[in-house]
C-alpha cells in the first residue's frame, strides 16, 4: 500500500529526463538500423545490387531531375546559365566600382593632406562632394542590376545585396565630407 506521507521514489521508468530519453532513443534507433542491415547482409540481400564493385558516379546530380542532358551540354560546352552570367557580371561591376572608389579617395586624400590653405581645401571639399554624389548616382543604378538579379536567381543561390554609399565609403575608410 502506498503511504501519502512518505515521498516517492522516482522510478527508472517513469525518468523524464528529456536528455536521457533522447540519448536511448537514438541509441535504439541506431540499435535497430544496425540490426536490420546485419539481418539483410546474412540473408545475402546486398549481394547482387547494380553496380556492385564498380566506382561510384559522382558527376551525376541526383537533383537535376528533367534538366540533365541541358545541363550536361552547358557543362561539355562550358556555358553558363543565364542568371549565373548575370550574376558575374554584377559583381564583376561591383569590384571596378569599388576598385575606382578607393583610387579616387587615395587622391583626394593625399591632396587634401597637402592642401596649401583653406581655399584650397574648400575646394577639395566641394569635389569630394561631387564625386560622392557620382557614386551615389552609379550606386542606385547598380542596385537595380542586383535587384534584377536577385529576382531572376534560384532560390537556393546567394542573394547580391544592395550597396549603400555610407557603407562604400566606410569600406575604402573616407569620410562623406572633408572638412
Amino acid at each position: 500500500m502506498i503511504d501519502p506521507t512518505e515521498p516517492s521514489k522516482p522510478s527508472p521508468e517513469n525518468n523524464h529526463d528529456p536528455d536521457e530519453h533522447h540519448r536511448r532513443m537514438r541509441l535504439q534507433w541506431h540499435d535497430l538500423m544496425e540490426d536490420l542491415i546485419e539481418d539483410g547482409r546474412r540473408r545475402g540481400l546486398f549481394d547482387a545490387l547494380p553496380g556492385a564493385g564498380k566506382p561510384l558516379n559522382l558527376d551525376r546530380n541526383i537533383y537535376e531531375g528533367s534538366n540533365t542532358l541541358a545541363n550536361q551540354l552547358m557543362k561539355d560546352n562550358d556555358i553558363h546559365p543565364a542568371w549565373l552570367s548575370n550574376r558575374l557580371g554584377v559583381v564583376e561591376k561591383i569590384e571596378r566600382f569599388r576598385s575606382e572608389m578607393s583610387r579616387t579617395w587615395e587622391r583626394y586624400r593625399s591632396a587634401f593632406d597637402q592642401a596649401q590653405g583653406q581655399s584650397h581645401r574648400q575646394a577639395l571639399n566641394v569635389g569630394w562632394d561631387e564625386v560622392c554624389r557620382s557614386w551615389q548616382s552609379r550606386i542606385e543604378e547598380i542596385n537595380k542590376e542586383i535587384a534584377s538579379y536577385n529576382l531572376k536567381r534560384p532560390r537556393e543561390q546567394m542573394e547580391l545585396y544592395a550597396l549603400r554609399l555610407v557603407d562604400e565609403l566606410k569600406r575604402i575608410e573616407a569620410p562623406r565630407f572633408l572638412l
